[in-house]
């Protein structure tokens, strides 16, 4: 089994790199079921500079060596996803860990298998407590005045003036008791 990890310097006595993607080079080794060393490649990392899209470059250069695994710390969202479309498996071990060692927990089984971050699923949104509109009552809308039941925004509009409803033609209160009082 081909395992890459990321290093700090390159080099089977090196420790892991805290980072997958910007990590300075990549440890490349040949292992066996025992955990046993083979053969081992170290390469620089050509994203460890790259201004952007550094994970999948990386994962690219990993599928081209012919890796099946990757151990590492920390892996971002575009990296992880490139590492899962391609199928390689991927084992976490906190950053500082030495090489050797890691390789070892692999073979072992020890290593934990990388989770991705669950995402937060929302709650479904509440049923409302009122009927479905348009409710009609109180309240400013459906031309109903401004929820003081006195209708058309009350009586403050053209038809005080008027002395009529503009709308029916009836004639307004006003004009019924300025008649009897004459000052209305």
């Amino acid at each position: 089994m081909k395992i890459a990890i990321p290093t700090n310097g390159g080099g089977r006595n090196d420790t892991v790199a805290a980072v997958f993607a910007r990590a300075p080079a990549l440890y490349i080794a040949e292992v066996d079921e025992n955990g046993n060393i083979l053969s081992e490649k170290v390469i620089r990392n050509p994203a460890s500079t790259a201004g952007g899209g550094a994970g999948p470059m990386v994962v690219q250069t990993l599928i081209n060596e012919g890796v099946e695994a990757v151990i590492a710390p920390q892996v971002g969202p575009n990296a992880l996803g490139a590492i899962q479309a391609a199928g390689i498996r991927l084992h976490q071990v906190s950053p500082g860990t030495p090489v050797e060692e890691a390789i070892k927990a692999v073979a072992s089984g020890t290593a934990g298998r990388f989770a991705p971050p669950a995402v937060a699923t929302t709650p479904p949104t509440p049923a409302p407590a009122y009927g479905p509109y348009p409710t009609y009552g109180y309240g400013p809308g459906w031309g109903r005045g401004w929820g003081r039941g006195r209708g058309w925004g009350s009586g403050r509009g053209i038809g005080r003036r008027l002395g009529y409803c503009p709308w029916t033609g009836q004639p307004s209160r006003r004009v019924w008791l300025s008649r009897f009082f004459g000052w209305w």
